[in-house]
């Protein structure tokens, strides 16, 4: 048999092996340098002449480490000439096998080419004869000369790992502060403008371990004219019942909030609002006048505590706790006198330690997300003016749409119910006007969001985001007279580093 057949059945060997044995780990980075230039020498040897195969003694030796193999061809060639070859090669390799280097002898190798002493993988740095510029090759170190292969790496990759390859295809989660799926699905992320809910609902989304966030919400809420039931009353209505009636309220909110995450799982959030109110009346005799509170609110402390985290959707326990710092004690004069103890409405904080449990739901697609969230308060025994809020449920859920990864909107409907107070507060009296009677504080109304979330995904405000929600009432039904929401305006700005 002549020596080019010899060779041409190496070749032959050495392709069917390369290209269709998909599930060998010896297919790695350094393997592809190692095989890729042994190909070129073999194929360089059926053009040479007698004399120059004697150069190249082919001998059986399996138990030759290949690390210690010197090269001495000098035949050039390039790296497009492999291009084919090196296609298939990575096409072909699991990418967890590309990225974990590990030692091998060279017994697999003999299995399909026959080597010899001189024939060895060189470093492309190292030996200058061959013309391969290493940085054609986008691999690992081009000065590695271990075959990285373990028999364990024979298998195809494991599902459990963190990436996931097929169809060309590597399908990373798309999340910066979450973990990369397990079965290669993209997870659910808050590097998107959806990535947070419309900014009037809190407590909604978590946070990577090590991460923080700030956030400032400006809240503004119009009330105007009273309602009993479904049903609107004029103020002459009410007058006939009451010496003094409420006629309009605005409230505004400064709410600053930060949260940490110890953890993946777990994101504690701290919340204290600063509020400013006034409230307009009017009495029988036609007087009108108007009172003022002002002050920091309840702080509050939360614990967000992750659930679910797959498939693009997460659920997550909220637990939070309120701690009684905002005033029960307002005062301000009204024509009846001066330094006047002022009704419930008015008052800044609840008086006493509250428990605020609740579960949150998100889903994201490629192009729009989902969410609700359901909630309560709890009042923890009276406060230290014999009285205690009502207390309360509120559900909420909302979808939203990414225009452009800065520019999403949402449509959020809102559905929450108060309950009446318990006890009373002795300064006041409920049969002067209906907001010093804890029985007119109940109610149920059900609210449409309109909302507009800016993110800036790069640049030097990377992660900040800004948030406007519109706010209008669709059904209340009020234990009244009691003013009722004409609508609520929410601005808030986030940033999480």
């Amino acid at each position: 048999m002549t020596r080019t057949t010899d060779q041409t059945k190496v070749i032959n060997r050495f392709l069917i092996f390369a290209f269709f044995n998909k599930r060998s780990s010896l297919l790695k980075w350094n393997y592809c340098q190692i095989s890729l230039v042994t190909v070129g020498i073999l194929w360089s040897c059926s053009a040479t002449t007698k004399a120059e195969t004697a150069e190249y003694p082919v001998t059986q030796e399996p138990s030759v480490p290949l690390p210690s193999l010197p090269l001495t061809a000098t035949t050039e060639f390039t790296a497009e000439a492999l291009e084919p070859i090196n296609a298939i090669a990575i096409e072909q390799t699991p990418l967890s096998e590309l990225n974990n280097p590990e030692s091998v002898s060279a017994q697999d190798l003999t299995n399909h080419i026959r080597a010899t002493p001189e024939l060895v993988a060189p470093s492309l740095e190292a030996n200058s004869a061959i013309g391969i510029d290493a940085e054609e090759f986008d691999w690992q170190d081009a000065s590695s000369t271990t075959l990285p292969l373990q028999q364990d790496d024979l298998n195809w990759q494991d599902a459990s790992s963190t990436y996931y390859y097929s169809n060309e295809v590597f399908l990373l989660s798309d999340s910066d502060d979450g973990s990369p799926s397990s079965n290669g699905e993209l997870q659910w992320t808050s590097a998107r403008p959806d990535g947070h809910a419309p900014i009037s609902v809190m407590g909604e989304h978590t946070h990577q371990a090590g991460e923080f966030m700030f956030s400032y919400r400006y809240m503004f809420m119009r009330m105007d004219g009273n309602r009993d039931g479904t049903d609107d009353l004029s103020d002459q209505e009410v007058l006939q019942q009451f010496p003094v009636t409420p006629t309009n309220m605005n409230m505004e909110m400064h709410m600053f909030g930060g949260m940490y995450a110890p953890t993946d799982d777990l994101t504690l959030m701290v919340m204290i609002p600063y509020v400013l109110k006034e409230m307009d009346h009017v009495t029988r005799t036609g007087v009108n006048f108007t009172t003022n509170s002002e002050g920091f609110g309840d702080l509050q402390l939360t614990g967000l505590y992750n659930i679910l985290r797959q498939n693009r959707q997460r659920l997550h326990f909220n637990l939070g706790f309120s701690f009684p710092t905002g005033s029960i004690d307002e005062r301000d004069d009204i024509p009846a006198g001066n330094d006047v103890r002022l009704p419930y409405p008015m008052q800044i904080g609840s008086g006493t330690f509250d428990l605020k449990p609740g579960v949150t739901y998100l889903g994201q697609a490629d192009k729009f997300s989902w969410g609700a969230q359901a909630g309560t308060i709890l009042r923890l025994g009276e406060n230290s003016n014999d009285y205690r809020l009502g207390n309360q449920f509120n559900l909420t859920g909302w979808v939203a749409s990414k225009w452009v990864d800065w520019l999403s909107t949402s449509l959020r409907l809102d559905f929450k119910t108060l309950g009446n107070i318990s006890g009373a507060d002795p300064l006041l009296n409920p049969t002067v006007v209906p907001t010093a009677d804890p029985d007119r504080r109940g109610g149920e109304r059900l609210d449409l969001g309109l909302g507009l979330n800016l993110y800036a995904p790069s640049g030097a405000l990377r992660g900040t985001r800004l948030g406007v929600e519109f706010v209008l009432p669709l059904v209340q039904s009020l234990d009244g007279p009691q003013l009722e929401t004409d609508w609520q305006l929410t601005v808030g700005v986030q940033a999480s580093f």
